[in-house]
Formats: structure tokens, C-alpha cells, sequence
């Protein structure tokens, strides 16, 4: 009795529940406080424009007058979000790159050698894989590559800038790019000598950087813990998505089979062994054995579950910033100049700005930023390779690097000079992708921001 006499006293008007509760340990209550300063605890469910309705612990619910709260819960209510809260209690066992694929991204499986990150790809129908570098302000192709796979090469007459210094550069003419289910056609992109002045005998890792001008087209998310990055196919050059808008682009998965045939659309229902697909833009459905699909589709197939299809009902509308932020990731809104992207952090507790530049395996210094820093800086007697060639270089002691709450302490970083060429660069160096890793990066192009977990 005590309780519902305190439920009439707050102005409390109980409704039964229209559907199952939640485990407590999915909800996290929070105490209201009515205008005359009684409490209770409780989760918002849903709100209109004059009331709120509270889901209370003994599971029953409760419509509240917002004139009923403290002006503290009138401001919560207010900013509460609905796709948000249902999101939080039942869809956060979800992986960003499920999240990712429920919305039309496809995720391109990255293979680490060092901590560089290599995709597959085919370069007019021919196999290649491309180093993900966003440090590179436009991709470019090996020489070498362009010749085993047909590409037309120009005259030499144009020049490639890298970490070491410059190299001679052709234009290259490309019928086909293919990345998953992206295609790119009749592109020009610069080819040069990716082994010039490498020591005797280095192999050839990859056949070229795939940069930052596809990458921002196609609204690219890097993932490294997931060792992936998601791309939108419909902002490629071949669409099959003619006319829709972004919003509608983000309502499907892509399923693929084992013959790398492709399906857009959404689960409505399966058994054991066969997954009914209902087709993007199609009043059609089509059945696939689970066994035919892709190891990743028949993962996805086999855990599909109703809280991804609630997902897919009510959270729609939330951005990558979002779905991130509810995993505790900090993020970062990154300065984009040309095609390279800027955070502001600290070097030895001051003020600098970084490049972020996944192509680059460990983080580098320049050396003249690293010394008005007061880091300990050795002899030239390193050197540093890249386009352009080699460059010498030098072991640094540092005693912190900082993004936000990502903090690295006692490190060795090489330096060199970074403004070889007298561009008057305003940042400290590369923050490269060894820290990237240490600190499960994503970095997102729509939303230009990198989010940090460091472990």
C-alpha cells in the first residue's frame, strides 16, 4: 500500500505493461523527483508532447505529467531518445560491424602485416591488394602493377611526395577497380616505383595505396578491432541504388554467397539450413541455403535474431557517432584539409596538432616540432622508407602522447624532417597506426571523427 500511495502522491497514473519486461540487469533506473520533492525509481519508455511514461521496478508502468518533475527531469525527458534507449537495452550485445552491415555498409576483411592494413581488390579483373592509407591524399599504384595488369601508363612527368622525400610519377589509365561490391571505372590515378631506393631485395607487399579520395567517397568506417573496414557500394561509380537517398541506403544488409553472388536486403525468417531474404526495393523474396553463403553471412544468418530486427525497426535513425558513443568510445571531430584529416592532441603535455595516417606503421615525429616538445631526440643515424625513397632519421625518448583520454607514455618514436619541401607544415607528425591499434580506432569520413577505446 505504501507504494502505490506514493505512486497517487506523485500524480501517477499506473498502465499495464503492452510488452515483456526486461531483465534488471538490462535496465539501468534512475531516480525521478516530482515538482514537490517526492522520488521513485524508474526508466523512461516512451514520452509525448505533455507526458512521460515511466517502466517503474515492480514492472508496471506509469504515464507522468512532465509539469509532475523536477526541472532536472523535465531537461532529461526532454533530450531523452527513443531509438537510443531501446538500442541500450536490447541491442547491446550487437558488434559495431554488425550495427555497420544492418545499414548498408559492406565490411572488406583487413589483413595486418606489421600494422599496415591490406584489403583485397581486383585492378581491371586482375587479383591486387592495396595498403588503407589515409595518409595519402590520393591513391596510388605501383608501377610494376600497372604492367601486369594492362594498366596504360603515361609519360613520367609528374612527381609523388611521401614521408622520405619525392619520386618520379605517371598517370595511369584504369578501366576497373573493384572492392567488394564497389566498382570504379576509367580512373586516372598516379602510378610510380613503390620499391625505389627500398633495400636489395625487399618484396613487393601490396600494389599501391588505396587512399583518402576513394575513402571518403565511399563514406569509409575503419575498424581495427575488427580488423575491417566498411564501405557503402552505392557511392561508388556503379550503383545499383540509382535515386536514394542516404537515409534509404541504410536500411539493408548484403549477403554473398560462396560464388560472390550478391543479395541487398533483410532476414524475414529462417530454419536450420535455408534463410528467406526479402529483397531491397523489390516486392520479391528469395531462399538461400546457409550453406552457400560467406562464412560472415552464414555467421550473421545462423545469430540472426530479433534484436537486430528491432534494431533495424527503431534505431535508424542513429549515426555511427551514436552507436559508438554507447560502446564508451571517445571521438574526436577531425579537421579535414585537401584529403588528409587533423586531431588536436598533446606531445609531452603541449598543445600540437596530429596526422592521422593509418598508412604509416608506427607514428612519426618531425623533428623539428619533436625538439620545441623538449623530446629527447638522438643522432641521424635511422632512416625511415616510403614514397620517394629513403630518409634518415632519428630514435626519440617521449614522454607522452595524448588524444583526449588515450594516453601513451614512454615511447620510442623516429623523427625526421617532415618539411623537407618548406610547406610550413603546422603538425607535430604522424600519428601512426601502431597507437591506432594500441587504442582500437575507428575512424569514420560521414561523420569526419575518430573514436578511441584504449584498452
Amino acid at each position: 500500500m505504501k507504494r502505490i500511495t506514493k505512486l497517487v502522491r506523485l500524480g501517477l497514473a499506473t498502465i499495464a505493461l503492452s510488452s515483456p519486461v526486461l531483465a534488471d540487469d538490462d535496465i539501468n533506473y534512475r531516480q525521478f523527483t516530482s515538482s514537490d520533492g517526492k522520488t521513485i525509481s524508474a526508466v523512461v519508455v516512451d514520452k509525448d508532447d505533455e507526458s512521460v511514461t515511466l517502466l517503474l521496478e515492480n514492472g508496471k508502468r506509469a504515464k507522468v505529467p512532465n509539469d509532475r518533475l523536477s526541472a532536472d527531469d523535465q531537461e532529461y525527458v526532454k533530450g531523452w531518445n527513443k531509438a537510443k534507449a531501446i538500442f541500450l537495452q536490447q541491442c547491446r550485445g550487437l558488434t559495431i560491424g554488425e550495427l555497420l552491415t544492418l545499414r548498408g555498409y559492406e565490411g572488406i576483411p583487413i589483413k595486418f602485416m606489421g600494422n599496415s592494413m591490406l584489403i583485397k581488390a581486383e585492378l581491371n579483373g586482375k587479383p591486387a591488394k592495396f595498403i588503407l592509407d589515409t595518409g595519402a591524399g590520393t591513391s596510388l599504384i605501383h608501377t610494376g602493377t600497372c604492367e601486369r595488369t594492362g594498366c596504360a601508363l603515361g609519360p613520367f612527368d609528374q612527381k609523388v611526395y611521401g614521408v622520405s622525400g619525392e619520386a618520379p610519377a605517371a598517370w595511369s589509365d584504369v578501366d576497373e577497380i573493384k572492392i567488394g561490391e564497389s566498382v570504379f571505372k576509367n580512373r586516372k590515378i598516379l602510378a610510380t616505383d613503390m620499391l625505389r631506393d627500398k633495400p636489395k631485395g625487399s618484396p613487393l607487399r601490396d600494389d599501391g595505396l588505396f587512399g583518402a579520395d576513394f575513402l571518403s567517397q565511399l563514406d569509409a568506417v575503419i575498424s581495427y578491432r575488427e580488423r575491417k573496414v566498411f564501405i557503402r557500394p552505392d557511392k561508388s561509380d556503379e550503383s545499383t541504388l540509382n535515386g536514394e537517398s542516404d537515409e534509404e541506403a541504410l536500411t539493408f544488409r548484403i549477403f554473398k554467397t560462396k560464388r560472390n553472388q550478391a543479395y541487398r536486403g533483410n532476414i524475414v525468417k529462417k530454419t536450420a539450413s535455408v534463410v528467406t531474404i526479402k529483397l531491397h526495393q523489390q516486392d520479391k523474396e528469395v531462399q538461400v541455403p546457409i550453406s552457400q553463403l560467406s562464412e560472415d553471412d552464414a555467421l550473421y544468418t545462423i545469430n540472426w535474431s530479433e534484436a537486430k530486427a528491432m534494431f533495424l525497426r527503431h534505431c535508424r535513425s542513429l549515426t555511427i557517432r551514436e552507436l559508438l558513443e554507447l560502446r564508451e568510445y571517445q571521438d574526436f571531430e577531425y579537421d579535414r584539409k585537401g584529403n588528409h584529416i587533423f586531431v588536436d592532441g598533446k606531445l609531452n603535455q603541449k598543445d600540437v596538432t596530429w596526422m592521422i595516417d593509418t598508412g604509416a606503421d608506427n607514428s612519426l615525429l618531425h623533428i623539428d616540432a619533436a625538439k620545441e616538445a623538449g623530446v629527447e631526440v638522438g643522432p641521424m643515424d635511422k632512416k625511415v622508407y616510403g614514397v620517394g625513397g629513403e630518409a634518415p632519421a632519428a630514435a626519440c625518448s617521449v614522454e607522452s602522447v595524448e588524444l583526449g583520454k588515450a594516453i601513451f607514455r614512454k615511447r620510442k618514436v623516429l623523427a625526421t624532417d617532415l618539411d623537407r619541401f618548406d610547406q610550413n607544415i603546422s603538425y607535430v607528425g604522424l600519428f601512426g597506426a601502431d597507437f591506432m591499434r594500441e587504442c582500437n580506432a575507428v575512424i569514420t569520413y560521414s561523420e569526419k571523427r575518430i573514436f578511441l577505446k584504449q584498452n
